[in-house]
């Protein structure tokens, strides 16, 4: 069952990786240069050239031997260009060609207040209204779907502890916990076609998951 992981490189994906690996699962990481990803410190699975922002975009290849995507990529700057082309039109075409090439599970890493502007700073609107749009793609897709959505993150050690619902307090995660819930998401049933936000602190991962049943 091979899982691919887009920005398995980055500060979240990297640790999707991690914790997949731990786990015994067999990785593909897509990124924009594999050449540079393969001497990083991500270690024991294959890297694939995956760019979101490519007019040219042949995504139907890095899928073709792809179970399951771990959406971790995001665009860098908080432009409303760079958002539309990379966190909108950039993932819709990505989960099309991943539908279109027999791809059955897609967990997706969004954003809390995407899919209400108001509650959003206004330099982050954008990239809500972006992600938001994407969300909405994938729930039309016809891949058993998962839509997580973090508040602020952080880079501190794993808790372990979760809050999830349709929503919740304004708070922030780890990335480290962030990754958990992705990877957990995997074997829980509860978490299949729901978008759900996500906050630190509460009942340990696996246990909070399985309250959106």
């Amino acid at each position: 069952m091979t899982i691919t992981v887009l920005g398995a490189t980055g500060a979240t994906g990297r640790l999707v990786v991690q914790q997949l690996l731990s786990l015994g699962h067999p990785v593909l990481g897509a990124v924009r240069k594999p050449e540079k990803a393969a001497k990083s410190a991500v270690g024991g699975i294959e890297f694939v050239a995956f760019d979101l922002a490519d007019p040219g975009r042949r995504f139907e290849e890095v899928f073709a031997a792809t179970e399951i995507v771990v959406n971790a990529a995001a665009t860098r700057t908080m432009t409303k260009k760079q958002a539309d082309l990379i966190d909108r039109q950039g993932v819709i075409a990505a989960i099309d060609a991943a539908a279109s090439a027999g791809v059955k599970r897609w967990i997706q890493v969004s954003m809390m207040g995407s899919g209400d502007p108001a509650r959003l700073p206004r330099y982050l609107r954008a990239t809500g209204q972006a992600k938001d749009a994407a969300d909405a793609h994938l729930a039309e897709s016809g891949m058993t779907w998962t839509v997580i959505r973090p508040p602020w993150l952080t880079d501190g050690a794993a808790t372990g502890r979760i809050t999830v619902g349709e929503q919740v307090p304004e708070g922030s995660l780890t990335r480290a916990d962030l990754a958990a819930v992705a990877v957990a998401s995997l074997d829980i049933a509860a978490t299949h076609n729901r978008l759900f936000e996500v906050t630190g602190g509460g009942r340990p991962v696996t246990e909070s998951l399985m309250t959106l049943g």
